[in-house]
């Protein structure tokens, strides 16, 4: 372009130039050269699964061109491997599915167009692909049959199953205990991946409980809540009457679900049973100051247990 060319002139040309890179960039050829501009977008719809859950991936390839073959590739080794092959459509987009079964980083590239590799081979060089994402897989475990109401020095028991079913896979149950939980008793999976995990309580306790697999290289570890553990000791209640201020706040009526302990911080909450009923309450006053006695039953308590008088009930806390 001469330095005495017109301004106009030197426009319409510059205008035609631009015109001509974006033509070349927007065709088939352009992806296979990977252009400055050209890219592949993806998000997944969850970064965390649970095992065989469904891995959903979309985007789009830009530009847009004609219809054009993707893949979804994870991160094995050194290498990717191609978990499944779809399409683009109107405006690039693509979508896919595969099934999760181990953790590790995903990409969505678009292969040459000679590419031909199967599913589950180890792909080419892509002529084109994303940024990889951070995909969590964890094993699942299941809770089929829990017993965790016993009395002291008798069987607590959770069993289920794992998934996948392996052999020989280290499950353990778990309370919790001062905001941390901590394991208690384990077992390990038979061949089709069940489990039954007992604990002999010599000591009475109420606490949340979980089992939880431990994790591997592939596998993150997979979780379960497992209800509320209840191991129940004999102790002696009686029960008082509406009408007074609660050492821990607020006025005791006909519908107050707690009771009253001597030194059991407010609000802790207490398994209680009786002739074949139990509730779960917190502690909302001091007491009882008779000796002999363990817990006062606030009105609704009392009520909800059938309680009265003065008696022997099994409780846990």
């Amino acid at each position: 372009m001469g330095p005495h060319m017109p301004v106009r002139a030197r426009a319409l040309t510059a205008l035609g130039a631009f015109a001509c890179s974006t033509a070349v960039l927007a065709g088939p050829a352009a992806l296979g050269a990977a252009g400055a501009d050209a890219a592949v977008t993806v998000h997944l719809e969850h970064a965390a699964l649970g095992y065989g859950e469904q891995i959903v991936a979309s985007g789009r390839v830009i530009p847009a061109a004609p219809v054009r073959a993707v893949a979804l590739e994870q991160r094995t080794g050194a290498g990717w491997t191609t978990l499944t092959r779809g399409s683009t459509v109107a405006g690039g987009r693509y979508r896919l599915t595969a099934v999760a079964r181990r953790s590790g980083a995903l990409r969505v590239s678009v292969a040459p167009a000679a590419a031909a590799a199967d599913v589950g081979a180890a792909a080419s060089v892509p002529a084109l692909a994303s940024a990889s994402r951070p995909l969590r897989v964890a094993e699942l475990i299941r809770v089929d049959r829990a017993r965790t109401t016993v009395r002291v020095g008798r069987l607590l028991q959770v069993s289920g199953h794992a998934v996948p079913a392996l052999s020989g896979r280290l499950i353990l149950l778990q309370r919790r205990l001062r905001g941390h939980w901590r394991t208690i008793a384990n077992t390990h999976t038979t061949a089709r991946g069940a489990y039954s995990v007992r604990l002999r309580a010599h000591q009475s306790f109420s606490s949340a409980l979980r089992v939880r697999t431990v994790g591997t290289s592939t596998l993150a570890a997979g979780t379960r809540g497992a209800g509320v553990a209840a191991v129940l000791r004999a102790t002696v209640a009686s029960w008082y009457s509406m009408g007074h201020f609660l050492a821990c706040g607020g006025v005791i009526n006909a519908g107050t679900m707690g009771v009253a302990h001597k030194t059991l911080p407010c609000g802790t909450l207490v398994t209680i049973r009786y002739r074949g009923r139990q509730i779960r309450v917190p502690v909302v006053d001091r007491g009882p100051f008779i000796g002999g006695r363990e817990f006062d039953l606030a009105p609704g308590a009392r009520s909800a247990l059938g309680f009265n008088g003065v008696g022997t009930v099994w409780v846990a806390s």
